[in-house]
């Protein structure tokens, strides 16, 4: 699309679809993009891309060039949510990044039901008999089912953890964030959109997102928020400790109550609220950064989450990206120190992490960006698929817990697989409604819900 073309962000009230039903229109183009905050609800907005300006992607170089674009476009005028357009995408644990260049978005606001255009991109889109199904013609019958197996034993990950507690008690360390990868087959000719559909029905997130660039399909379930800027005001939510969820209420809440008063898995969030202060301290103006909360219950639909908030204001020469590369990756899935961390994931994981623990999300013409931690996130790359999931190590960890909570935190993943191999098509069951339960008899003051 001409960039050079601007429109006003203007509603659209003959869209009626839900976000995740009108991104089945383009979900099979390249360089598709998907923003999906609808479990957030209020005054959230989801986002939908199609048709970029330019992919662009590498190191440092694709920074520079996002930089450029989005300068090139700021104008005074631009109001409301990604007004003017966006850079979608995301960086990699090592810090490749790829992203589209959107000058034109759809915006949909949940609290108030409506679209908006922000720059002439309804125009574009398909009709929504040009919508492809979840087999692509092909009914799930006629196609192998989808299997991923652990690419490490049981035992394997205990001997890295007890190898990580080793570097532990010599001092190298006081945290670690170990992950184990899991991969599998992906039959030729299915959607990989089901899917995410199915993800966000059995595991509905805040931060969740589906990306098409090129042969290779992120689709992310994130309940973790790295970094939200607003104009010099910037926020990071890191969060730490897991327990799984249960149907019965009784077993639920004694799960949730045993997560509030571990204090294996409070001091492991309180040392990385330590590390993300001093990360955000690196560019904010003195003073500024502030812990506005520790250690609140996130509830979740498979698990339940410690979390913690800190913000800051930024220095007037720093800049989004800037910001984001001085904080990149996020320290809840590297350890403290952060750098030596990353050096003994590299040594004790099997390869490199891709998008894995990296960042997906936008920088905001307008001046509004926000990334998440690209966890609870599958990539789906020609025949292959595979994600991966991680626990934090500290001096009193027992490994074989620790291999049990990345099974929980998989457990998302492995249930869409299963219900989304059950069924012939998840546009018809998908909404923007999910409800995530309230455990009870956790006293008030504990609850957050993202």
């Amino acid at each position: 699309m001409d960039s050079g073309t601007d429109f006003p962000a203007r509603p659209l009230h003959r869209l009626k679809e839900t976000p995740s039903e009108l991104f089945a229109r383009v979900a099979h183009l390249p360089g598709a993009v998907f923003l999906d905050s609808a479990l957030v609800g209020g005054d959230s907005v989801s986002v939908i891309g199609f048709a970029p300006e330019a992919i662009v992607s590498g190191q440092t170089d694709g920074m520079d060039r996002i930089r450029e674009w989005l300068l090139s476009r700021r104008q005074a005028s631009w109001a409301g949510p990604l007004a003017g357009g966006a850079a979608i995408g995301m960086i990699s644990y090592e810090g490749r990044a790829e992203f589209g260049l959107y000058p034109a978005l759809l915006v949909h606001h949940h609290a108030s039901g409506e679209w908006h255009d922000s720059g002439g991109l309804a125009r574009l889109l398909p009709p929504r008999s040009e919508v492809i199904g979840l087999g692509q013609g092909k009914g799930l019958h006629e196609v192998a089912p989808v299997r991923v197996e652990a690419e490490m034993t049981r035992e394997d990950y205990l001997r890295r953890v007890r190898r990580a507690l080793d570097y532990i008690a010599a001092g190298d360390i006081y945290q670690v964030n170990l992950a184990q990868r899991f991969s599998g087959k992906w039959p030729a000719g299915l959607s990989s959109y089901g899917l995410y559909l199915a993800l966000r029905e059995v595991s509905p997130a805040p931060y969740a997102a589906f990306l098409k660039f090129g042969e290779r399909e992120i689709l992310s379930s994130s309940p973790e928020q790295f970094l939200k800027m607003s104009g010099r005001d910037v926020w990071t939510r890191p969060i730490k400790g897991t327990r799984p969820r249960f149907a019965d209420p009784a077993r639920d809440a004694r799960s949730a109550a045993e997560l509030i008063s571990s204090d294996k898995e409070n001091a492991e969030l309180v040392m990385i609220t330590d590390l993300e202060r001093n990360d955000l301290g690196q560019v904010c103006e003195f003073g500024s950064v502030e812990v506005t909360e520790l250690a609140g219950l996130e509830c979740f639909q498979q698990v339940f989450h410690l979390v913690s908030t800190v913000r800051g204001r930024l220095r007037p020469e720093v800049d989004h990206i800037a910001a984001l590369e001085a904080c990149f990756p996020g320290g809840s899935i590297t350890g403290a120190p952060k750098r030596r961390a990353m050096e003994i994931i590299a040594e004790l994981e099997k390869g490199p992490r891709g998008p894995y623990t990296g960042a997906i999300g936008y920088f905001g013409v307008n001046g509004e960006s926000q990334f998440n931690i690209a966890i609870r996130t599958a990539v789906i790359s020609g025949a292959r698929m595979e994600y991966q999931v991680g626990a934090g190590i500290v001096a009193d960890s027992d490994p074989a817990a620790e291999y049990e909570e990345t099974l929980h935190k998989g457990r998302g993943l492995r249930r869409a697989l299963d219900e989304w191999q059950k069924r012939q098509d998840f546009f018809a069951i998908a909404g923007e409604s999910n409800q995530v339960t309230v455990p009870h008899g956790i006293p008030a003051p504990f609850l957050r819900f993202p």
